[in-house]
């Protein structure tokens, strides 16, 4: 325990505590619970990787050799910064950068409750100061696999998008969350973070799976899954977004022609380029400030000519939104985050290893 901490009170317990925020949105990479299902259970169950809406921080992060980081309040300024200029999302203190909650956690009771510490320190990390945040502690549940220790917590803190962005952190720089990173923003990041108090400001905020994938087996090429995604998207400015259109960007080999047969609407057009699938699909309803909507569903294929692509963290989906007379926005989402992608990866080599065993002239081909 670090020197000068008061030894925790006899307590034992689940504890999840909400602050400021009643109800918990589903933000990265997957779905996260809503507020009161804050447990171990869920941290355990958590996308091990960081992601623009989820970032990891060890005990490290708070202490060093037992005493609390002089340049902590720095640290945690930058976080909130990045988050609250971006699309939100949560800070885990106490779990590391492979997700697993490390050194048993940190002491409740220090700096007389660290819940309540951290919600008095929090506001004033930013300028101007952050109204609206959530921050919950997360104690052992007791059960015989548990990595909390008695006394000991997990932090989350929950930063959404802030109505009174730019946040400027303590070093008097302006960060915004970047390709999993909270980094500096140049001018143009921080423009376009003000224009939002003028213009509608659409961005694609989650890409969550749906359902289990769809095998089809009899492709002569071999084994084949679909699996569906749902594209979110928000108003993130204060002004109403009356057309709005999203130009999506997939690698051509994840489209096979079914996809694309169910990608065609009235409202969506498809255009292929050299190594790549374009999709525009204009949404046919405003889009009122602080509103999230279901943007698009589409579908990708796992096959045994891209599997190389996913494996290697290659396979991204590039959006870029237009709303009225705002500028465009414009970001990366990918796929490798997805444990169902894995999984269907795993799967997909093991129906291609015992097709191959029944036929041993296969494979065939490739096709599209």
């Amino acid at each position: 325990m670090p020197a000068g901490w008061p030894a925790p009170t006899p307590h034992f317990a689940i504890t999840t505590r909400c602050h400021r925020i009643a109800t918990e949105p589903e933000r990265g990479g997957q779905p996260l619970q809503p507020a009161h299902n804050w447990d171990e259970a869920t941290l355990r169950r958590l996308d091990p990787t960081e992601h623009d809406f989820q970032e990891f921080k060890g005990s490290g992060f708070l202490v060093r050799d037992g005493i609390l980081r002089s340049d902590f309040g720095i640290d945690l300024s930058r976080q909130i910064s990045a988050f609250a200029n971006s699309g939100g999302g949560h800070l885990f203190i106490g779990i590391d950068d492979s997700g697993t909650i490390d050194a048993g956690g940190l002491p409740v009771n220090a700096k007389n409750g660290l819940r309540e510490w951290l919600e008095d320190v929090i506001p004033g990390s930013v300028d101007p100061p952050l109204k609206v945040f959530n921050v919950y502690e997360v104690r052992s549940d007791g059960s015989a696999d548990s990595r909390l220790r008695y006394g000991h917590a997990v932090y989350v803190i929950h930063i959404p998008t802030s109505e009174d962005a730019p946040h400027q952190a303590r070093d008097y720089r302006y960060y915004l969350r970047i390709a999993g990173k909270s980094r500096p923003m140049n001018h143009t990041h921080i423009v376009d973070v003000q224009g939002r108090q003028q213009h509608p400001h659409i961005a694609v905020t989650r890409m969550d799976p749906y359902g289990a994938p769809e095998w089809f087996l009899d492709d002569p090429r071999g084994p084949m899954a679909l699996i569906q995604f749902r594209i979110t998207a928000q108003n993130r400015g204060r002004v109403l977004a009356e057309n709005v259109g999203f130009d999506l960007t997939l690698p051509r080999n994840v489209v096979v022609r079914n996809v694309r047969e169910r990608l065609a609407s009235s409202n969506t057009k498809l255009r292929q380029d050299p190594g790549f699938l374009n999709i525009f699909h204009y949404h046919a309803f405003p889009i009122f400030p602080q509103q999230d909507v279901e943007a698009f569903v589409l579908w990708i294929a796992l096959h045994r000519s891209n599997g190389h692509a996913f494996a290697k963290k290659k396979v991204e989906l590039t959006w870029r939104t237009f709303a009225d007379d705002a500028g465009v926005q414009e970001g990366v989402l990918p796929f490798h985050y997805f444990n169902i992608v894995h999984r269907t990866l795993h799967e997909l080599n093991t129906r291609h290893a015992e097709r191959s065993r029944k036929e041993p002239d296969w494979p065939a081909s490739d096709s599209s």
